[in-house]
Order: C-alpha cells, then structure tokens, then sequence
C-alpha cells in the first residue's frame, strides 16, 4: 500500500516528461521554417545552395562539437561508430539535401509552400515508418484517422498551394 502514491507520482513524472518532449519537439518545428529562410538568405548571399548548406553545416557541426565537450550528456562511445549500420550515416546526406532543397525551394516557392510539402512528405515517411515499424521502431498501425489525417493534409497543401 506504501508504493502507491510513488506509482502515482511516478505516472505524474512521465506525464510532465511527455509534455515537456512535446513541446520541445513543437519548438523543433518552429525553429524549421526559421532556420530553413536563414538558409535561403545565405544561399542568395553566397549564390549557391550547396555553399549555404556548407555553412550552416559547418556552423551546426562546431555547436555539436562544443556541446560534446561540455560533457552535459553521456559518455560517447567512438569505437561503436564502425559497428553502426552503415546505412544510418546516410542521414547526413539526407540532411544536406534538406538544407540545400529547402535554401534553394523557399526563394522560389516561399517558406509555407515549401515547408508544407515538407511536412506532408514526413508525415507519410513516417506513417510507413510507424506501420512496418522501420529500424526496429514500435510499431503504430496505419488505422483510419492516420488515413484522414493525411488526407487532411493534402487538402491543406491544395490550399497552401492557392
């Protein structure tokens, strides 16, 4: 009867978690579309996509790399890097062309256009991911409301697209 009220703090614990890795995540794509025109000025400063790109990955890598010497996370284990699947380093490649397509689309298409394709093409990436549950990930059936969800999400790119 004694663990009760931990179960129930416990519970409240995993809420505020919860909660707190939504509205990070919320932040995440916030900070898209910011980050996304920041690239598009720089591309047409430099007048080169890939270059903007080159930039802002290099800027990104020396903050990741003052973040891993604050020592804040766990310790990293480099000599796992050449046991890594070798297909997850393609995220790097996949990265790069979201920088550069999204640096180039946004001065043509604009930040909405572009960002709303963006996030229809994730939303379907990740429906497939969650249903076939992709590198091990749980999986998350494809029911009916997912189905009108992106269905949702065509009809707002037609109006995105107006």
């Amino acid at each position: 009867m004694s663990f009760l009220p931990l179960l129930r703090s416990r519970s409240l614990w995993f809420r505020c978690q919860i909660c707190l890795y939504l509205l990070l995540s919320l932040l995440s794509g916030v900070l898209l579309p910011i980050q996304a025109s920041m690239n598009a000025q720089l591309a047409r400063s430099l007048t080169s996509a890939p270059l903007a790109a080159s930039v802002s990955y290099l800027v990104g890598f020396l903050a990741l790399a003052i973040l891993l010497l604050t020592q804040r996370f766990d310790h990293p284990d480099w000599f796992a890097l050449p046991k890594a699947p070798h297909w997850s380093l393609a995220g790097g490649v996949f990265g790069a062309w979201y920088i550069a397509s999204s640096a180039y689309f946004i001065s043509t298409l604009g930040t909405t256009l572009t960002l709303g394709f963006v996030v229809f093409g994730q939303a379907i990436a990740g429906i497939i991911a969650d249903h076939s549950g992709w590198s091990g990930l749980p999986r998350h059936r494809l029911t009916r409301y997912r189905r009108v969800a992106v269905g949702l999400l065509m009809v707002a790119i037609f109006f995105l697209a107006q």
